[in-house]
């Protein structure tokens, strides 16, 4: 289980904590004074959640849209709770599809043109800040009314409402990877110059791939963090596509040289990439000593534990050809398919010809061995054409 499976349960857990609590306190006590009978009183507090799940979820992705407006972005899609509206040939469309977020997703685009560099932090933090003074209201007007005979059920149904927006609250600020990108975790991420500037340069080469673009250039940077780092890796994977080991192997080092700024993770799989690069193409004795002299024992033991891609067919290369064990082979390729799942979409493709390059590799050394079996078939679905 991924780490951030693991973190998106905890917090998952966290806010069913408060939900039962809420519920066996405050709501039951509500309950027995509202005045309502069983069956109305249930239909109201289901009222009471659907509309604070309806008006959270608009209200959060309006927020964004004001936040990206005022840090000069486009707007590309906004989609709330899978309702998503678009722009496609100058007219606003509508369709149903999935988004990357708790209640929705807007998506945006840095503006051209522009004589500042556009600024994240108030698309990524008046989603928040609309919550909280959503939840200052409504304890005040509950405060006020809560008592009162006319308009108590009422101060209840929208403590319902500034509930729900708290819990979602609460899951849109931790600061750390959950199961879909927060608000929170990347503001963390965005939190100096370079990291904003990679931001944006993110968004715009995600842009381009979903347009169908084919040869994207990407930006790299020289000054490393984990975020500057991972959008470098982009660059790494179109030129290894390319089959252009030098250049990728070049930008590699860069990242490699920024080990004291990145995490271990992002350290090992960008010394894996190098690994690879150096075992697909140099003479076999080379790679050998290659391996021997540059890759030592406690990097070894970080490439076979690490859980990606990236480890997985390096360390299926160091198995097959270096060290010539065939259950170390078989080990690796037991875990690519959880790991081809986990890969982002944008290097799905790429993942599956570089592992099947390996094996091809492996293959020319230990035909016996008959890993071509353990290929990855992966097409990419091809984009609806458009109507004219």
């Amino acid at each position: 289980m991924r780490k951030e499976d693991v973190s998106g349960i905890i917090v998952y857990v966290l806010i069913l904590a408060i939900a039962v609590v809420f519920g066996i306190t405050v709501l039951r006590e509500h309950a027995m004074n509202s005045g309502l009978d069983t069956v109305i009183y249930v239909i109201y507090i289901f009222g009471a959640i659907l509309s604070g799940v309806l008006f959270n979820a608009v209200m959060y992705e309006m927020a964004h849209i004001a936040g990206a407006k005022a840090g000069r972005y486009d707007i590309i899609s906004v989609d709330i709770l899978g309702l998503l509206w678009y722009r496609e040939e100058g007219k606003t469309k509508f369709k149903f599809k999935g988004y990357d977020g708790l209640t929705g997703e807007t998506v945006i685009l840095p503006k051209k043109d522009v004589k500042k560099e556009p600024n994240p932090t108030p698309y990524l933090l008046f989603g928040s800040l609309f919550y909280a003074v959503e939840i200052i209201i409504i304890v005040v007007v509950f405060t006020l009314y809560r008592n009162d005979d006319l308009l108590k059920n009422l101060a209840y149904f929208l403590l319902v409402m500034g509930v729900i927006g708290g819990m979602i609250l609460i899951y849109n600020i931790i600061p750390i990877r959950l199961d879909a990108m927060t608000d929170g975790y990347r503001m963390r991420m965005t939190g100096n110059a370079a990291n904003k500037k990679a931001f944006n340069e993110l968004l715009r080469v995600e842009y381009a791939i979903s347009q169908g673009a084919t040869d994207v250039e990407i930006a790299t940077f020289t000054e490393i963090t984990n975020f500057t780092a991972d959008l470098n890796l982009n660059k790494v994977y179109m030129l290894l596509e390319q089959k252009k080991f030098a250049e990728a192997e070049e930008l590699i080092d860069i990242i490699l040289n920024g080990k004291a700024t990145i995490s271990e993770k992002v350290y090992v799989r960008a010394r894996c990439q190098k690994i690879y690069i150096n075992i697909m193409t140099r003479p076999l004795e080379e790679a050998k000593e290659f391996y021997e002299k540059e890759v030592p024992m406690v990097e070894r033991r970080d490439i076979s534990n690490d859980r990606s891609m990236v480890s997985v067919r390096t360390y299926l290369l160091m198995s097959g050809l270096l060290d010539g064990s065939k259950s170390e082979c078989l080990y690796a390729i037991n875990d690519v398919g959880k790991c081809f799942g986990n890969t982002p979409k944008s290097r799905k493709k790429t993942e599956a010809l570089l592992f099947n390059a390996a094996i091809d590799k492996i293959n020319e050394l230990h035909p016996s061995w008959k890993l071509t079996e353990y290929y990855i078939n992966y097409e990419e679905k091809p984009e609806k054409k458009k109507k004219k």
